[in-house]
């Protein structure tokens, strides 16, 4: 997934540990180790990279951006407002741009969304089957999002617990958790390695049982461009609270799927009152299975 902070912010990464080598045990339900964790997270994942997969579903894009506090000249424009001096007047001549007249949007967007894995190779294709409500036409193309950027959601936990990527994050368990009933182990993620983009840290929530991935929460600090959004605190004078979630609510063969990813861009004001200035909400239905075949569902 992902590159959260796109265009005007989006949607991941990978983790690390240096436990390569040791064995990989069942996490002790009352004090598990960090090595019996990540071990046995590493093994859900080696077994998701593996996985011949192949399926279709209905995936729901609501988008919401409310630019009523944006200055009259945004951040990007004003860092590039060209100044003329005259040399006889000494008077600044600054080139001026037109206040957006609808601070306020909501757009939705239904989409046909297949996803193909195959010896390693990944396939997204996505059909839009309606905006706002509106059958699409057959020949437009999907919408370039205002606010995030979002893709290959489903493969995100291998980006943040790739083995081959160990050395560049820190780790540490969080506690016990549950989600719809389900408990799990939250395991921190800290990228070792400041200011870029592809390395993403947060929390992952990890099945108890078997380490497969229930939800990742992710750090919006980690995300590239987030200075744009410290720019903008700056602006609105206040305090930045921006939240990333991935949901993975559906299972197939021991595999997680996933079931929403929600990023919103928000502000805590001096009165407290919090400013939502972008919300993208992705929902994920109707899965059809046609190929999810896991090391120990290959057929010999």
């Amino acid at each position: 997934m992902i590159a959260k902070l796109g265009s005007a912010f989006a949607t991941c990464v990978f983790l690390l540990a240096g436990l390569a080598g040791q064995e990989t045990r069942t996490p002790d339900p009352a004090s598990p180790s960090l090595a019996s964790v990540l071990g046995s997270a590493r093994e859900y994942c080696a077994k998701l990279e593996r996985a011949a997969i192949d399926f279709v579903c209905v995936e729901e894009v609501e988008e919401r951006l409310d630019l009523s506090l944006d200055d009259r000249f945004s951040l990007e424009e004003r860092a590039r407002v060209a100044t003329i001096r005259d040399p006889g007047t000494q008077i600044d001549t600054r080139r001026r741009f037109v206040v957006r007249r609808n601070p306020k949007q909501k757009n939705t967007y239904l989409y046909d969304y297949q996803f193909v894995r195959r010896e390693g190779q990944v396939e997204e294709k996505r059909v839009l089957l309606k905006k706002n409500g509106r059958k699409a036409d057959p020949e437009d193309l999907a919408p370039r999002l205002g606010a995030f950027n979002y893709s290959d959601v489903l493969l995100a936990p291998l980006r943040l617990l790739d083995q081959r990527f160990q050395a560049y994050y820190s780790y540490r368990i969080r506690g016990l958790d549950s989600i719809s009933g389900t408990d799990a182990w939250i395991l921190e993620v800290v990228p070792r390695v400041k200011g870029v983009a592809r390395y993403l840290g947060g929390r992952i929530w990890l099945k108890r049982d078997d380490s497969s991935v229930l939800r990742i929460e992710w750090d919006p600090a980690t995300f590239g461009h987030y200075e744009e959004i410290i720019a903008r605190a700056e602006s609105y004078k206040a305090n930045p609270e921006v939240r990333s979630v991935t949901d993975f609510g559906f299972e197939k063969n021991g595999l997680r799927f996933p079931s929403s990813d929600l990023t919103e861009e928000a502000y805590r004001e001096a009165d407290g009152k919090l400013f939502i200035r972008a919300r993208t909400q992705i929902t994920y239905k109707d899965y059809k299975f046609f190929s999810v075949e896991t090391s120990s569902t290959f057929k010999k």
